[in-house]
Formats: C-alpha cells, structure tokens, sequence
C-alpha cells in the first residue's frame, strides 16, 4: 500500500482524483453522524474540513491487545482492533436507509465486515487474526475512525507492548479560495514518519 506523505508539496489533483478525494470529504463529514446513530462509538472530533489548519493530538490507544482481535500490518506498524467491536458495526448497518445517518452507517457497516472477511486463519503473535492483503483508502478510513476514537493497540515494529499513544496530525493547506487540499496522519511518537496518511478533503 503506497502513501503520499506530507514532507513533499503535493501536486494539484487531477479531475479524477478530485471527485475521488471530495467523495472522501463527504464520508468524512457524514461519518460521525453515522457511528453515533448506530453504535460505533463516539465520532472522532475533527478540525473544520476545508481550512487552514496544522493541528496535532496526541489520542492515548489500548493498553494490550483486545481479547478478540485483527492485525493490519501497516508501513512496519502493527494495529491490532477489536474484532467484536467490528463485528458489532457491521451488524448494526441497516438494510436500507432514509437518512445521512443510516446511509453513513450503511456504508461503514459493509467495511467493517470487508475487513473482518479479509482476515485469515492465521494468527500473529499478539493471537490476533491477520490481514494479510493491501488497504485501499476506503479500508483505511475504518482504522482511522478507530485510531482516532483510541480503540486499537498499536506496536512498533519489535515492540512486546503497544505504545500508549498515537500521534494524530490535521494538515490543511490553502492555496486560493477554490485550491486546497488536506491530509490525516498518524504515527507513533519518535518514528520518523507516519504510517497512515489519509485523503481528508480537497477543493
């Protein structure tokens, strides 16, 4: 899975990659709506979506493992989520939907459940079942969502114990009032770069 990390100036999207990145907008604006609506947890609170902005937290993560777990190896780290938590967010998605809310959960619930299916037999050595096949930007929205919310374990690589926390990092850049774009980023304090970049919003 390739990332296009935030130490260069990113290049001015194409028409393609702009109707990709402000689908992605419009799920993260629509995404917290949803998780509270049907159970997912307490949305993340973002920075306003389409403005200047260079702010980072620090979101303390699970001390251990869960007791059901899934692996995601990603950039050399490994995130280990909750597999019943997961379970219970595809299981709460609505067969059909009325509202912003039921329609974001919709959508969520159908990728918690692609990721829990793209789980192997195997097992790590946290006992956790690994997903062994490359994220696309969809996929990393459900780690994201959990990341920020503290959710998940996160181990560096050789580490015996998750890190107690994450560093999470809201970059937004204008450059006129309809040029823009902006970028999540997660990573573990001390490591030189991230291992999760995100598409956030684009104009």
């Amino acid at each position: 899975m390739r990332h296009a990390f935030a130490t260069q100036q990113p290049a001015r999207p194409t028409r393609h990659r702009a109707r990709r990145l402000l689908a992605h907008l419009v799920l993260a604006m629509g995404l917290g709506a949803g998780m509270m609506a049907h159970g997912a947890g307490t949305p993340p609170e973002r920075p306003p979506a389409g403005t200047e902005v260079d702010e980072t937290r620090s979101v303390a993560q699970r001390p251990r493992a869960p007791a059901s777990c899934l692996s995601v190896q990603l950039n050399g780290i490994t995130v280990l989520l909750d597999r019943e938590a997961l379970a219970r967010q595809a299981a709460a998605k609505p067969t059909q939907w009325k509202t912003e809310a039921e329609r974001m959960a919709l959508i969520e619930g159908r990728r918690a459940a692609a990721l829990l299916e793209a789980a192997g037999s195997a097992r790590d050595g946290h006992g956790c079942s690994q997903v062994t096949q490359a994220l696309d930007g969809e996929d990393q929205w459900v780690l994201l969502a959990h990341l920020e919310r503290g959710q998940a374990a996160v181990l560096p690589p050789g580490a015996k114990e998750p890190v107690p926390a994450v560093s999470i990092r809201y970059l937004g850049t204008r450059c006129g009032p309809t040029c823009g774009r902006g970028h999540i980023m997660v990573s573990v304090p001390g490591q030189a770069r991230p291992f999760l970049v995100a598409d956030w919003w684009v104009a």
